[in-house]
């Protein structure tokens, strides 16, 4: 019994863990505002929201939650939440509780 319960336990983890990463969607387009609610002067210490204006569609702004921990970069060089602010940006986001969170950010040069 408790073999089996631990087996079980088991494929429960890896079908979660399968199925996050299948989650993962990733979107383009310029920053509109950007709002901070707290940040800590280190790579990933901010969070807060963005709004983007994505790339080749009229469906209006999405609103993009940023967690602690959520790695802003351009090319090599870390950067903040606010810097972000009117720039083309790759947000890499999950879905959670209706929600779309960043996983990572990645400014770009330009509208590509």
């Amino acid at each position: 019994m408790r073999r089996s319960l631990i087996a079980v336990g088991m494929l429960i983890a890896v079908v979660a863990g399968t199925s996050s990463a299948i989650a993962q969607q990733t979107i383009e387009g310029t920053v509109t505002s950007a709002k901070l609610t707290a940040c800590d002067p280190r790579p990933g210490g901010c969070e807060g929201h963005l709004v983007l204006e994505p790339k080749g569609t009229a469906s209006g702004p999405v609103t993009i939650k940023v967690v602690k921990g959520t790695l802003i970069t351009e090319g090599d060089t870390h950067r903040f939440l606010l810097a972000t602010s009117r720039r083309f940006v790759a947000i890499t986001y999950v879905e959670d509780k209706g929600e779309k969170v960043a996983k990572s950010i990645a400014v770009k040069d330009d509208k590509k």
